[in-house]
């Protein structure tokens, strides 16, 4: 069992349509990118966010193949 962490991942072009169609809830992946920091205003208040901007997704294990 592994521990979950939700981390914001950005994806553009075929990377992100191969992740959509190939990878579902429970699929363990890995993530090669870069950091970027960017901040918004929410309710009057600035926010800050560290977002991946992804460059390769590796496909580790499906939650269906483990089962």
């Amino acid at each position: 069992i592994y521990e979950t962490d939700f981390i914001n991942c950005i994806l553009w072009d075929s990377l992100a349509k191969n992740t959509c169609e190939y990878c579902k809830k429970g699929d363990v992946i890995g993530v090669r990118g870069r950091l970027q920091t960017s901040t918004y205003e929410k309710d009057g208040e600035k926010k800050y966010s560290l977002d991946v901007i992804a460059e390769k997704i590796t496909f580790l294990s499906s939650k269906k193949a483990d089962e």
